[in-house]
Parts: structure tokens; C-alpha cells; sequence
């Protein structure tokens, strides 16, 4: 057991055995020099095959490559016999709050380490080199957030504390069983509306044809984060104009009959130059998803995907041909990952590979700031364009940094794709869009996307999966690398935590929000953007070349066109009106009507929240959960206020997973 006390003139810090058999206790100084923390307090320990690990407070260092390195030691057990032990090495934590309690796991052979991130969220890394693989919440009764420690694996589970007013509870958290199992959330339903708007730059007799193309979002059968309602699907001219013609078509990616594309198409045949405006429409839901991976359980078993080449070169999109370039960007990956844990880089076991990859990424890559005049890195000249092709990607950390080795996502998309590919483990990317936050368009500041609201989509995102094999299927992976801390490209890109690869590796699509438009695999025409150079475009990588996706508009001849302007918005479709109070103040009855099409969503429920209103600021405060999961079609709820008092108070009922569907009541006071 620790001991760590820092009220003395001299810090205590010791590692405390007990031999049972003798009845003796003797303890060894953490803070000698030997151990390498120094008097940092020490929190928890764990014990696993003759090796001790402690966990410490490591929020200390002030040099950044050093934090994200620290947080855990490796003491060896076999030599405190003697009253000695011996550092093995320091592993990391999360490198985002230090670790309060630690567990050591095996399953089916494999050694996990369990760990805590504060005491907000429980991890699980590879023991062996501190690697972290996921994280979920730390299980929880109250509201409250009290510090706590400790964690503990035994009989195949998770043992997790929650200190509360009272006696401290122990959950217990299935970590063994169910493990194919995927993990959902609530569904966060809305109207999706795509626009393209297209215009000539001059008066041409025949300036060709003109093609708006859009993608419906995928099926929950076939992703699993979301679902439409097909018989909900519009697509419309709004020019006025005779020569328009709507189109419906699939695509089946890599020959995926499972991942089929559903399009749609706006056809303008050549007349005398227009502006061509059209719109598509359809109901969706989103909802978190996501699987936990084990990396011991993944497998190559490539059965289901039977048909279909995953594995297929494009040269505009991977350019496998290019074996220097691949070897040598494996060799750097592999170099990377023996430097920064001590132990060779698996590239065999499929997820590893891909992890590897994405960490080099991650190191070594920055992304662009175009609004400071620093975009992607791009050579017009070799056809390296901001999106692809993914050896050229590739090939910029072949040197050391020199500021060129700036990427955006759709660029990490192509490159990890490729990187897969040429390894021979099936790989695609996804096309996404996903709703901005309030700030963008909550008008009249109650948090709730009204009806007469309209919230905007981020025009894209994207990044790979990769086939992990029967167990799993296909998983996320985000390559997408971060800007420099002040946009200050000089520095070269430092070392990142495990806690931003456990948010970019197997996490599923990172927002709930995410629509997944596409799958792609090759280059696919409908959504590709042809090169056009153009000086002032070429300042932010805008000139074409580039595989996109989502929504597109295309050109039999693009010199005779302006850029064509995409636009995706969301608007809600569940509301809640009419809240109202009645009776005495510890027994309200609060009363709401639904409006909209809750029909759609039967497994829906509602929070009930009392807010309080700052009149000067309009911003609101949550002040108490009076209600948790009321089904919203109960229609009424009896709280009791009768704890409270002030002034400018309000009921706010919210979707749960949705907070921005809901309702509110008149402000009021309670005396």
C-alpha cells in the first residue's frame, strides 16, 4: 500500500509490503532519485505478473513532450525480498488528468490496465506500454462530482467507487461480457435540407450541361449511427426552368452491395446560361454509437466482406504503385512508435497497424489554418491537390519538419486508406456532415432548436474505417490532425497524449450529430471536384482536383462556371409546447403538449430541469433535476419546489440525448 503525506517539513512518500507469513511491514521512499517522480503525490497502485505500477500526479510538468510521456511507473516485484525494488520505466496516463486509481486485467492472455481519467471517466490501456484504447464515463447515482479513488478487477468485472453523502457505493461494470455488443444512444431526430446553387460567369448560348448531385445518408441497417425515412426524401428544381430533369441512381462502393449509395440527381440540359438553384430534403435521426475494442479479438476473417476490393488501388486516390514511398513512410512508423514505448511496432495485428499509422499522423502533421494564410500542402504540378492522392501525403514527413507537412481530414482520410491497403487490410473512408452548436443559431437563447429555427451542418468531414475482422467489422479511425497551439506553425508538431488517440482511434463517428453521407473507395465522379487553377483560390486549396463528398455540382465545361455553393442546414421536427404550473408548491403539477412527429421516436424520453433566469445577463442556470426519463407522452409530472426560492425561475423540459429538443414554461417566482 502508498503512504504520501506533504504536511511535514519533508514529503513522505513510501511503498508500504506486508508479509503476512512473518507479520512484518517494511517500506521503500518513492522519492529517492531511483524512482524518477521525485515527491509527487502518489494516488493508487496496482500488482500484475511481479511488476508494481503506481500512479501519480503528473500534471506537474511544465514541458508538454515529458507529460504526455509520464503519469504511470513500473516497479519490478520480484527483487522486494530484499527490500529492494527496481524501476523498470516510467508509462503514460491518459496525459489529460492524472489517474486516481489503477487495476490490472487479464482476458484470454491478453494484460490490460484499467485506469481512471480524474473522476470523470475510467480507461482501459495495453499494460504493457500504457497505450490507451478507450474510456467510458465513471459510473454515477448522484449529480454530484466528489472526489474519489480507487478501482479494483475481480470475478470478470470492473469494481468502480462513487463517494456520496453517506456510505460510498461500489458499481460494478461489465468489462467481460457482451463484448460484440455495440453501444447506442438515444435518437436525435431532424429535417435535413441540401441546397446547390450554381451560376455562369458570363452569357454563354451553350455553356454544357449542369449536374446538382446529392447523397441520401445512409440506412441504420448499413451504419448503425443513424436511419432515414426514405418516403420522406424530396428533390427539387427551384430555378423554374424546362430544362431540368430529377434523376435517382445507386453506387455500390468496392463493389459493396451492403454500402450501396443512394443519389440524387438535378439535371440542367444546355441552354442559354442560367442560375440553376435546387434542393433536397429528407427526415433522419443520429444517435451515439460505437464498439469497445480489445486488440487481442481482432482477427483477419474477411468473409462477410466476400465480392467486394477494399483492397483495390486508385491512382488518383492511394497510388499504391509507389512502393518507396510506402516502405519508407512504414519504416519512419515503425521507428516512431520502437522511440516513443520501448517495443516494436506491431503492424500485423490490425488494429495496432492502423493505430500505429494514426499516431504517426497525429506527431508529425499539422492541420490547416487558412484563415492565417496556411493551407494544405499541395504541388499542382505533381496532381498533389488538398485531398489527395495519399502517397504525396505521405511522402511530406519523409523530411524532418519544415512546415510542409500540413493536412486536413479529407487528406489523413486517403492517406490512412491507402496505408491499409498497401498492408493488405481492407480500408475505406466516410463522408460526413454534422449540425453546429447553438451559438450559430439559438436566436432567442433558451438552448431548444424551436420551430422556427434552423441550424447549419458543417459541409463536411471525413476520415477512414478499417475492417477489424469478424468480431468488430469496420471502425473508425480520425487521422485528422490538430492545429498549433496560438496558429503558430513554426514549432514542430509535439507529441500528443493518449487521450487525444483514444478519442481519434475506434471511437466511433466522435459527435452524435454526425450524418454519414457517403462511403467511398475510389474516386467516384458525381462528388469529384475537377482541377481548375485560379490564383486567388489556390491561396486556400481551392481549386479542385479533389475527391469530395456529400453534395456536388458539376460542369460539362467548369471554365464557363462559377465555384458551385453547397449548403446543408437541419431544422427540428419534435417540440414541446403549452408548460404549464398548477396546484401548491410541493405538489406542481407541470402539464406540456407534443408537437411534431414524436411518433417517430417511441423510445423517446424527457428530463425535467428548474432553471433560473439572469435578467441582466438572459442567460439561464440549471438549477435542479426534478424529473429523469418521463415518457413524453405522459403529458404531466408532479414535482416538488417547495427547496426552493427566488425570482425568474422556469421548467425546462429536454429530450433525452437531444438537450436542443424540448420546451420551457413562463418564467416565474417561487416565495
Amino acid at each position: 500500500f502508498l503512504n504520501w503525506d506533504d504536511s511535514g517539513k519533508e514529503v513522505t512518500s513510501e511503498l508500504w509490503r506486508y508479509n503476512a507469513t512473518e507479520k512484518t511491514a517494511t517500506s521503500v521512499n518513492l522519492s529517492f532519485y531511483n524512482f524518477r517522480i521525485g515527491d509527487r503525490e502518489l494516488f493508487d497502485i496496482a500488482y500484475d505478473n511481479e511488476s508494481i505500477y503506481v500512479c501519480f500526479d503528473s500534471s506537474g510538468y511544465k514541458d508538454q513532450s515529458l507529460r504526455v510521456h509520464r503519469g504511470i511507473i513500473q516497479l519490478m516485484w520480484n527483487q522486494a525480498y530484499d527490500g529492494k525494488l527496481e524501476f523498470i520505466k516510467h508509462m503514460p496516463d491518459s496525459g489529460h488528468v492524472p489517474s486516481r486509481g489503477l487495476s490490472c486485467m487479464t482476458m484470454e492472455g491478453a494484460r490490460y490496465l484499467w485506469a481512471t481519467i480524474g473522476c470523470d471517466h475510467i480507461y482501459c490501456a495495453h499494460l504493457p506500454t500504457g497505450r490507451g484504447l478507450f474510456y467510458f464515463d465513471w459510473p454515477s447515482s448522484s449529480e454530484e462530482k466528489n472526489p474519489y479513488w480507487g478501482l479494483a478487477y475481480g470475478n470478470e468485472a470492473l469494481w468502480v467507487s462513487e463517494g456520496i453523502d453517506g456510505p460510498d457505493r461500489v458499481h460494478r461494470v461489465n468489462v467481460t461480457k457482451n463484448l460484440d455488443t455495440f453501444c447506442e444512444g438515444p435518437h436525435i431526430l431532424r429535417h435535413l435540407i441540401m441546397t446547390i446553387k450554381t451560376g455562369p460567369e458570363g452569357e454563354y448560348a451553350d455553356p454544357g450541361k449542369v449536374y446538382h448531385y446529392y447523397s441520401r445518408p445512409y440506412s441504420y441497417d448499413q451504419l448503425h449511427n443513424q436511419g432515414v425515412w426514405p418516403e420522406t426524401e424530396k428533390i427539387m428544381d427551384l430555378s423554374g426552368v424546362p430544362n431540368a430533369k430529377i434523376k435517382k441512381f445507386t453506387y455500390d462502393p468496392a463493389g459493396d452491395v451492403s454500402s450501396r449509395q443512394y443519389m440524387g440527381l438535378v439535371e440542367y440540359a444546355s441552354a442559354p446560361a442560367h442560375t440553376y438553384f435546387s434542393k433536397y430534403e429528407i427526415d433522419i435521426w443520429t444517435n451515439a454509437y460505437r464498439k469497445f475494442i480489445y486488440p487481442h479479438r481482432v482477427n483477419k476473417n474477411t468473409s462477410s466482406l466476400k465480392g467486394t476490393n477494399y483492397l483495390a488501388d486508385d491512382p488518383d486516390l492511394f497510388n499504391l504503385k509507389d512502393k518507396d514511398t510506402y516502405d519508407s513512410f512504414f519504416e519512419r512508423v515503425r521507428n516512431h512508435i520502437k522511440e516513443k514505448y520501448g517495443v516494436p511496432a506491431d503492424m500485423d495485428n490490425l488494429y495496432w497497424a492502423a493505430r500505429n499509422v494514426l499516431e504517426y499522423i497525429q506527431d508529425h502533421y499539422y492541420y490547416p489554418g487558412r484563415p492565417k494564410r496556411k493551407p494544405a500542402a499541395v504541388d499542382y504540378d505533381r496532381k498533389h491537390y488538398d485531398a489527395n492522392p495519399g502517397n504525396l501525403k505521405i511522402d511530406l514527413s519523409r523530411k524532418d519538419y519544415n512546415k510542409d507537412q500540413i493536412i486536413a481530414c479529407s487528406g489523413t482520410s486517403v492517406m490512412i486508406a491507402g496505408a491499409m491497403r498497401y498492408l493488405g487490410i481492407p480500408a475505406r473512408w466516410l463522408g460526413t456532415g454534422y449540425e453546429h452548436g447553438q451559438e450559430t443559431w439559438d436566436s432567442n437563447g433558451n438552448g431548444i432548436l424551436d420551430a422556427d429555427e434552423t441550424a447549419t451542418c458543417a459541409n463536411g468531414h471525413r476520415y477512414t474505417q478499417v475492417w477489424l475482422g469478424s468480431n468488430y467489422g469496420w471502425i473508425c479511425f480520425d487521422g485528422t490532425p490538430t492545429r498549433p497551439d496560438f496558429n503558430d506553425y513554426d514549432p514542430t508538431p509535439p507529441i500528443k497524449s493518449q487521450w487525444r488517440y483514444m478519442n481519434r482511434a475506434a471511437k466511433g463517428h466522435l459527435k452524435d450529430k454526425r450524418i454519414v453521407f457517403n462511403v467511398g473507395s475510389a474516386l467516384f465522379k458525381p462528388l469529384y471536384r475537377d482541377f481548375e487553377y485560379d490564383e486567388r483560390l489556390a491561396v486556400d486549396n481551392n481549386c479542385g482536383g479533389d475527391q469530395r463528398y456529400n453534395l456536388q455540382g458539376r460542369f460539362d465545361k467548369p471554365e464557363l462556371w462559377k465555384l458551385a455553393r453547397h449548403n446543408i442546414s437541419v431544422k427540428n421536427i419534435c417540440f414541446i409546447k403549452d408548460v404549464t404550473l398548477e396546484g401548491p408548491k410541493n405538489e406542481i403539477k407541470i402539464t406540456w403538449t407534443l408537437k411534431g412527429q414524436w411518433e417517430k421516436d417511441k423510445a423517446a424520453k424527457v428530463s425535467i430541469c428548474l432553471q433560473q433566469i439572469n435578467p441582466e445577463t438572459k442567460t439561464n442556470k440549471d438549477i435542479a433535476v426534478l424529473a429523469k426519463k418521463i415518457s413524453p407522452q405522459s403529458g404531466a409530472v408532479t414535482v416538488d419546489l417547495s427547496p426552493y426560492s427566488g425570482k425568474n425561475f422556469r421548467i425546462i423540459l429536454r429530450k433525452v440525448g437531444d438537450p436542443e429538443t424540448g420546451g420551457h414554461s413562463e418564467v416565474f417566482d417561487l416565495e
